[in-house]
């Protein structure tokens, strides 16, 4: 079990005191707290990431094909959508816009398909930054680890505090994080990202070179959670991009009016981390094919 972040931060200002008076305190910067109580969450403004000022960006939707998530239904009532990608995005390599432009087709066509996260399938990296939107995402920080939780199908990734990736990294749904503390930044480096998992809602394909390094600090006087990522990827990218999600507090959110006169959200009351449990199911979703279930069929080493 993890300490609660509390104590990590009262730790390091516990030895930030004893260097008052020197040159190196200036130096020193508090750690960001994401949870300063059991209930501090955060969800997403929105499921699609936004650009950054400059530079090469995500992939964005399809021009003319505005996507309606059923979180807007929830609040305007409007018809929900399929998010569509744009396949010439400048960022995509051939096979990639392929495989956006094949999604894109099946959806036009009438035929839905939802997300491998629907299925139960893990959503993986930077994937993982969309998804707690109807339902919030958790911190855990402590001295050796920090951990990431999403309420909705109980995703968990788990950073340990370190500067060195494994020296053999196996390829997992998370793949494997490193993270740091930069002043008050949190950086994450991600790499070993299995190739089953998509980038975005837009069915995005990787290969196993992605690399994801995010940053994560608060903002608007810790009102809100910027994350801003990088993303490499030789084999389905023409060019490393960034990218940027906001979250917002889920519990300064709820704690204005009842949670069910909230349409934008799915979500339990205001509370700790509730457990949320996606049953793995071999019949198909919706009329749709099966989609396997994921399964540990030999070991890893």
């Amino acid at each position: 079990m993890f300490r609660h972040a509390g104590d990590f931060t009262k730790s390091i200002l516990a030895g930030a005191l004893c260097l008052a008076g020197t040159s190196s305190f200036s130096a020193l910067a508090e750690p960001p707290d994401f949870a300063p109580n059991p209930s501090a969450a955060w969800f997403a403004y929105s499921r699609e990431f936004i650009p950054p000022p400059s530079g090469a960006g995500p992939v964005g939707p399809l021009p003319g094909h505005r996507h309606v998530s059923n979180d807007e239904f929830r609040l305007t009532g409007k018809q929900a959508t399929f998010a569509l990608g744009d396949p010439d995005s400048p960022i995509l390599k051939p096979w990639a816009a392929d495989k956006i432009r094949e999604r894109n087709a099946t959806l036009l066509s009438g035929k839905p398909l939802f997300s491998p996260h629907a299925s139960c399938w893990p959503i993986g990296v930077p994937g993982f930054l969309l998804e707690p939107m109807t339902r919030p995402m958790y911190f855990v920080q402590g001295p050796k680890e920090v951990v990431m939780i999403l309420t909705s199908f109980m995703d968990v990734r788990h950073v340990p505090l370190t500067d060195k990736h494994s020296a053999n990294v196996l390829p997992s749904w998370y793949g494997e994080s490193i993270g740091h503390y930069d002043g008050d930044t949190l950086v994450i480096d991600t790499v070993g990202i299995d190739e089953r998992t998509q980038v975005d809602g837009y069915g995005t394909p990787h290969t196993k070179e992605l690399h994801v390094i995010e940053r994560l600090h608060l903002i608007n006087g810790g009102e809100e959670l910027e994350a801003n990522f990088h993303v490499e990827d030789p084999g389905a990218f023409t060019r490393p991009w960034d990218a940027i999600q906001r979250f917002r507090k889920y519990e300064a959110t709820v704690a204005k009016m009842p949670v069910n006169s909230i349409p934008v959200l799915a979500t339990p009351e205001e509370g700790p981390l509730t457990e949320a449990i996606c049953s793995e199911n071999p019949n198909s979703f919706l009329g749709l094919p099966a989609m396997p279930i994921p399964q540990a069929a030999k070991p890893d080493f």
